[in-house]
């Protein structure tokens, strides 16, 4: 099961049966059809990338792209705007925000990629802990979500503050700056002060 979730290994199949069959009706040799279809298979094998592998969260194992990561944050930001109705107004806008602050640190991704502190806890925030943590809102029942509203609003604005805090040192190209943010994060949802995002596990 394992080689026929390879995609090079079923593009050499199927590379494999084109030109076998192909030369079988051509030549009339079972054996010539068969190293043809060797041939094939091997070229089919070695022209397929391979997947690209990722962590449980979906971030690549060797890091997010540009690419990926705007494509990823174009998800969370259509999902913001297909539930707008059901998310407290002040929470609406501390999500919005971080959306385009966080859109203005892709735009210099490449500043980003260069510290790893940083680069790793923009990489979470935006696969995991804001599209979990709406997720994990909308989830509330609706009855519920008037008392849940305020803490979840304080989770984001804490939140908010420390992206604030990433976009602005990645604009500066503050090298250690970036550092400093990333590890301060990460120690945020590592002591609790995130309590929200610790709770439900993101």
């Amino acid at each position: 099961m394992a080689f026929l979730r390879s995609r090079p290994n079923l593009v050499g199949i199927i590379a494999f049966l084109v030109v076998f069959l192909t030369v079988t009706f051509a030549s009339q040799s079972p054996l010539a059809a068969v190293l043809a279809g060797l041939l094939g298979y091997g070229a089919g094998y070695l022209l397929t990338p391979l997947s690209a592998q990722t962590y449980a969260s979906g971030i690549p194992v060797h890091g997010a792209s540009q690419e990926d990561m705007t494509e990823r944050l174009d998800e969370f930001q259509r999902a913001v705007r297909t539930h707008h109705s059901a998310l407290p107004p002040e929470a609406d806008q501390k999500l919005t925000m971080m959306g385009a602050h966080l859109r203005e640190v892709i735009t210099r991704w490449e500043d980003v990629a260069g510290v790893p502190e940083q680069r790793m806890v923009l990489e979470s925030l935006v696969y995991q802990y804001l599209p979990n943590t709406l997720e994990v809102f909308l989830r509330i029942p609706d009855s519920s979500k008037p008392a849940a509203a305020p803490e979840w609003t304080r989770q984001l604005e804490l939140l908010s503050s420390e992206v604030t805090r990433s976009r602005d040192s990645v604009l500066k190209h503050d090298l250690e700056a970036m550092r400093s943010n990333g590890r301060l994060l990460e120690q945020r949802f590592e002591d609790g002060d995130l309590r929200m995002f610790r709770e439900h596990g993101l």
